[in-house]
């Protein structure tokens, strides 16, 4: 009787689990669609590992890029960069929940900025292709690559 009653038990976990996971496993691991709503995230299963750049791009060696990295569960530390200077770090994305999320402190002379360089929702469409996430600190912003050529302005300094 014990042993019916413990594979019972089991097997009503294991169908919960499927049951739980069906919409995400449908839906080509978008939870999101897999609710019937509507997601920016488009599921590409070879893109699981980055390197991301924060390049310091300024004009003058006069003030140092101060920088300060992060994501939930690891801290890069502190770094200071001096023009063409490039801190750089790779990972693996997760893929459940909580999904991988790195920020970057920026810090340039009387001016700052706090930058999302990579999330799943946004920044690892943008870097996909390459695998690389390029970040150059300018004087007039922070500007995106993925190529490290042609780079767009996505953050002002406050």
């Amino acid at each position: 009787m014990r042993t019916t009653t413990t594979t019972t038990a089991r097997n009503l976990c294991l169908l919960s689990i499927v049951l739980i996971l069906l919409p995400y496993l449908a839906n080509g691991g978008d939870p999101i669609m897999g609710m019937g709503m509507k997601s920016m995230y488009k599921w590409r299963p070879f893109c699981h590992m980055f390197r991301v750049h924060v390049i310091d791009g300024m004009s003058s060696n006069a003030q140092p890029l101060l920088l300060h990295c992060w994501s939930r569960d690891q801290d890069l530390g502190n770094h200071t960069l001096y023009i063409g200077g490039d801190f750089n770090f790779r990972f693996g994305v997760r893929v459940v929940p909580p999904f991988t999320h790195f920020t970057c402190d920026m810090r340039w002379a009387q001016k700052h900025q706090t930058v999302t360089v990579f999330n799943r929702i946004q920044v690892e469409d943008w870097c996909c292709n390459s695998g690389q996430c390029y970040w150059r600190a300018q004087d007039d912003g922070i500007y995106y690559s993925n190529d490290n050529s042609a780079y767009k302005k996505i953050y002002v300094w406050s």
